[in-house]
């Protein structure tokens, strides 16, 4: 695949300073009854697949016989016949959303065996869900936007979705209201809005615990500094800002804010930047090391989507003035 590049702007440079929700009831995610939507495998290879249950109607056809015992099933339906279940065949699927990538047109043929029906009997049970309860709303937010929400964990249940892609709720507060722990020990929660609108589902690994924070503000106030303060956004979707503080008509600090959440800071004295410190979205020191003094600080800040993204790539004057000479977006 190949990939273009597109000037958008160049020369003339960018110089760059810087409602109503509806309530809803969310419902907490409760599991359907079992077998519905579990994963199993057949116990036997070899075992026969009905069209209908031949307890109930003799003459089923035979669709085909299980040729692993490996391959994972789902069940979306169960008829019970003379006391005996007997359960309809689907196939295990993770649906992610289309962030834009070629659509491959050559799917697999759907197997014979999907939508017959075999004794449940017949069936391996493989529990993919340790836990699962309500936890006391929890603020948490999403340091970046490359995960998307689920209407179920991937491969907690037979049949699972994306329902949101990760930009729909990037850079807020969420709310924890539930919680699952798979059989692996794989942790995720379930959101909701503060309005109580449902989400769905994040690995905790994706997000920070408490109301998101303004962390331009929180670093260009840090150790007590106190100037005038001044923000750009350069990419809101992508989270991508510079800000300012000044006192006395000298520059005391920059920071620029990444599509991660970290922070790059400048401190000055004199007018000049002599430490540049990197933080992470949490505030959690990086790095932090002296730099040859310089009056004009260079920057090059890239807000990525899948397969397009923007790149600004400028400097910051003395005066705290942004250009932005360089700026230009790909797509593949």
């Amino acid at each position: 695949m190949k990939w273009m590049k597109l000037t958008l702007a160049s020369a003339l440079g960018i110089v760059l300073w810087g409602g109503l929700t509806t309530a809803h009831a969310a419902k907490k995610v409760t599991l359907p009854a079992y077998p519905q939507q579990r994963i199993f495998t057949f116990k036997t290879a070899g075992t026969k697949v009905y069209s209908y249950p031949r307890a109930a109607y003799a003459h089923s056809t035979v669709l085909g016989t299980a040729r692993s015992k490996q391959k994972l099933w789902t069940v979306d339906k169960v008829v019970t016949v003379k006391g005996k279940r007997y359960v309809r065949l689907n196939q295990v699927t993770a649906t992610p959303l289309n962030h834009g990538q070629v659509v491959d047109t050559h799917e697999k043929a759907t197997s014979k065996l999907v939508g017959g029906y075999v004794a449940l009997s017949h069936l391996k049970f493989h529990q993919q869900i340790k836990q699962l309860k309500s936890v006391k709303k929890t603020a948490y937010w999403t340091p970046t936007t490359t995960h998307d929400f689920w209407n179920m964990p991937k491969k907690t249940l037979g049949t699972t979705a994306a329902n949101h892609y990760g930009t729909t709720y990037g850079y807020r507060t969420i709310y924890a209201i539930q919680a699952i722990t798979t059989a692996t020990k794989k942790q995720y929660l379930y959101f909701e809005t503060a309005a109580g609108k449902a989400i769905g589902w994040l690995p905790v690994s994706a997000v920070v615990k408490g109301s998101y924070p303004n962390v331009m503000q929180r670093e260009l106030t840090r150790g007590g500094l106190t100037a005038t303060k001044q923000v750009a956004t350069l990419d809101a979707n992508a989270h991508i800002k510079i800000g300012t503080a000044i006192k006395a008509g000298q520059i005391q600090r920059t920071v620029m804010l990444k599509q991660n959440s970290q922070s790059i800071i400048y401190d000055y004295q004199a007018g000049k930047a002599v430490r540049k410190t990197t933080r992470s979205a949490t505030g959690k020191l990086l790095s932090s090391q002296a730099i040859a003094p310089v009056a004009t600080v260079k920057f090059k800040l890239v807000a990525a989507f899948d397969l397009n993204g923007q790149t600004y790539q400028g400097t910051v004057a003395p005066t705290g003035k942004i250009d932005i000479p360089v700026y230009s977006g790909w797509m593949a």
